[in-house]
């Protein structure tokens, strides 16, 4: 074993030997934003299974007809399904005896914290969906403009996709690029005085959970968790978040406490079962911007 919470490992930071009060802790970083209430959420909790499927209904056609006529064929009607199956996602800490009673926290601070590991995880792993979307505006190696934001909305719009949408776009992606190429697409918007961004919806500092504001209408979120394709760009997206994504749970995240006596201490389990996955590929596009 390796990387236990012990009294000589962490005597200089966690024990009141060197008058450290808890009060005192700096808390590590995690990103806040929950990316589960811009997917289609479903629990399985109740149910014995381990997956959940998402029936897609087919788009008809309907024609012209002929006073008279019968209609004597049918319109095939075919729908299709994705199915997410979950899995475990979590760690574990080992916190000994002398760590637990001597120290200035107990089991209950390492538990939080690595919550906030396996929600970070979640967050993860529903913000690289994006990278799967078949359809993307922008081009390799290029600065996000207003253009492609545009670009985006339109595709959505030009497949018939119901709004509201979501953009999730890298932190650097919006503060480094597109905040910058506002009001480039239409600078007459600043004709009634007002200026660019109070028309085409301000868009603030990131507050509470990654949020931003909206332009054109859509929420628009940031997050470092963006991930990058091979050619080092970010991979960025814009979505229905009431069709694009989905998101199946069937525990949410768990902290448990597990003695393990001989060695005289304690394990420390957090996990979470859950599975994401793309529910309708059509309802997403995805943003290429440089990754400089």
């Amino acid at each position: 074993m390796a990387n236990e919470i012990t009294w000589n490992n962490l005597q200089g930071e966690y024990s009141y030997e060197y008058r450290l009060l808890a009060d005192s802790i700096i808390s590590a970083l995690y990103d806040s934003l929950d990316m589960r209430q811009y997917a289609i959420v479903k629990s399985i909790a109740n149910w014995a299974s381990n997956a959940e499927r998402f029936p897609k209904t087919p788009a008809l056609t309907a024609a012209a007809l002929t006073e008279g006529t019968d209609l004597t064929a049918n319109t095939a009607f075919a729908p299709t399904a994705v199915t997410l199956t979950v899995g475990e996602v979590g760690l574990k800490l080992t916190l000994t005896d002398l760590m637990a009673m001597g120290g200035i926290v107990g089991a209950s601070h390492y538990g939080e914290e690595a919550g906030k590991a396996v929600a970070e995880k979640r967050t993860t792993d529903l913000v690289a969906l994006m990278a799967g979307f078949s359809n993307s505006v922008g081009t390799t190696n290029t600065d996000m403009t207003e253009a492609f934001f545009l670009n985006a909305i339109a595709y959505l719009r030009g497949a018939k996709v119901p709004g509201p949408y979501v953009a999730v776009l890298h932190t650097d992606t919006y503060y480094k690029e597109l905040i910058g190429d506002i009001g480039t697409t239409f600078p007459a918007l600043a004709n009634t005085g007002q200026g660019v961004r109070a028309e085409s919806n301000d868009l603030p500092g990131a507050g509470a959970g990654g949020m931003v504001g909206q332009l054109y209408g859509v929420n628009t979120l940031i997050t470092p968790l963006v991930g990058e394709d091979g050619n080092s760009d970010k991979e960025n997206g814009m979505y229905a978040p009431n069709r694009a994504i989905g998101f199946v749970e069937k525990w949410a995240i768990r902290p448990e406490l597990e003695r393990d006596a001989s060695l005289r201490g304690s394990e420390i389990v957090v996990t979470a079962a859950y599975a994401v996955g793309e529910t309708d590929d059509a309802s997403g596009v995805r943003i290429i911007s440089d990754g400089a």
